[in-house]
């Protein structure tokens, strides 16, 4: 803990302003601010550290009205509240109900935690106005990521905009799980989306994929800024997954595939076939990594022969990164550079080199006609030359030599006019 008020303890943040994850225009050069009210030692500490280290001022108090009293000292509202429903006295859905009903807090964003769960408990808080409800247990870092998504925002908002290097999409993702609202998050541009409702994912589209595939491939490949929307989602949607599922099942691999892009193949490397190397490993080689090789052309990267590979991301991987160790896959400029022409011979000279092939009497033969680079005799401040079958064209000889013959006219029959009826 740090400074401590008559009513509260203050948390200071361990890192800069940019860790919380918030815009430049939010957090205006300032740390943003959290008030917990959690009457439970053990979380107060957890939560409080996490939330410190992520960049925000923390306020820790232990009741409602240990809240509203330093609400009213401070000089502007904080930037979030996360509140326990459990209290002594006020509990957490009338104290979020009095924020609501202050003109001076009507729209700070206010998570509600809850040690005891009640099936009414999410219709409770939505009724009351909190932002979502997470059921305790909690983990700490989700609490963490729906502080950074909303923390600055007003609490009115249906949609929030984040970026995917401030606030990973793995982490929003589980964060969203935890709560009990529904909405959906969209890819910049409609690249793609996943919707989920009352802790489930319902639907996810990516790259013309749908389903589980698409969720996790948008999970691994989704970049740059999304939107957060909440409301209703109410379409049968094309899958059913639940946050155990995807704690368990997705998670874990797309942890192995951040690993491997820390230390495997550039995911924008252009590859293709080492085919003396693939000679030497093809015995040893299953079948369905030959059919990943074939993939490797010379002009797909690495990211879009995962996406169309039919093996799991991570696995797919895991086998690009070996068979590159191996020499069997290599950059593809090295194959470029190893196999480029010779540069073929230049059909234009400069007036110098055809003048030293009239000399030499060399006419060429059957060769092509010498052309001149009068570009290039400018360069070098020679003066070109008009030559004709690589003899000098001496203008008045020529008038001499040419034929004086009439010029060649020819006529060609008119179409006869048909007179009009």
């Amino acid at each position: 803990m740090g400074a401590r008020s008559s009513r509260a303890a203050i948390i200071e943040p361990a890192s800069s302003p940019g860790a919380a994850g918030l815009s430049p225009r939010t957090r205006r050069g300032k740390s943003p601010r959290v008030m917990l009210v959690e009457p439970d030692a053990p979380y107060q500490s957890q939560l409080g550290t996490a939330l410190a280290e992520a960049g925000f001022e923390v306020t820790v108090v232990s009741t409602a009205e240990a809240a509203l009293e330093e609400l009213a000292a401070l000089p502007a509202p904080p930037h979030l509240v996360v509140a326990e429903t459990q209290l002594e006295g006020l509990d957490g859905f009338l104290f979020c109900e009095k924020l609501r009903a202050e003109v001076r807090t009507a729209l700070v964003p206010v998570l509600l935690l809850s040690s005891k769960r009640e099936p009414f408990h999410p219709e409770l808080a939505s009724t009351v106005g909190a932002d979502d409800y997470l059921p305790k247990p909690v983990r700490v870092q989700d609490v963490v990521a729906l502080a950074r998504l909303k923390a600055g925002r007003r609490a009115s908002e249906m949609a929030y905009e984040a970026h995917a290097a401030r606030l990973p999409l793995t982490h929003i993702a589980r964060a969203l799980l935890t709560g009990a609202r529904s909405g959906r998050v969209v890819l910049k541009d409609n690249e793609g989306f996943f919707a989920f409702r009352g802790g489930y994912v319902v639907d996810a589209a990516f790259q013309g994929e749908r389903g589980v595939t698409a969720f996790r491939r948008l999970l691994g490949f989704g970049s740059g800024v999304y939107a957060v929307s909440f409301g209703p989602e109410l379409h049968r949607g094309s899958l059913l997954m639940d946050l155990p599922f995807l704690s368990e099942q997705v998670l874990p691999a797309l942890e192995r595939f951040e690993k491997l892009r820390e230390v495997g193949v550039p995911l924008a490397a252009r590859l293709t076939v080492d085919f003396a190397r693939l000679s030497e490993h093809l015995a040893t080689l299953p079948d369905d990594i030959i059919a990943l090789v074939r993939l490797f052309d010379g002009r797909r990267v690495v990211r879009a022969v995962l996406l169309e590979s039919r093996f799991a991301e991570v696995i797919a991987y895991e086998a690009i990164t070996q068979l590159f160790s191996l020499g069997v896959l290599m950059p593809a400029s090295h194959v470029e550079e190893r196999e480029r022409p010779p540069a073929a011979p230049s059909l234009f000279l400069t007036a110098a080199d055809a003048l030293d092939m009239m000399l030499s009497g060399d006419d060429g033969g059957d060769e092509l006609p010498i052309f001149v680079d009068e570009e290039a005799a400018a360069a070098t401040g020679e003066e070109a030359e008009e030559t004709i079958d690589g003899e000098p064209l001496d203008e008045e000889a020529g008038e001499a030599a040419a034929p004086q013959s009439p010029p060649l006219i020819l006529s060609f029959p008119k179409r006869p006019r048909i007179p009009a009826a």
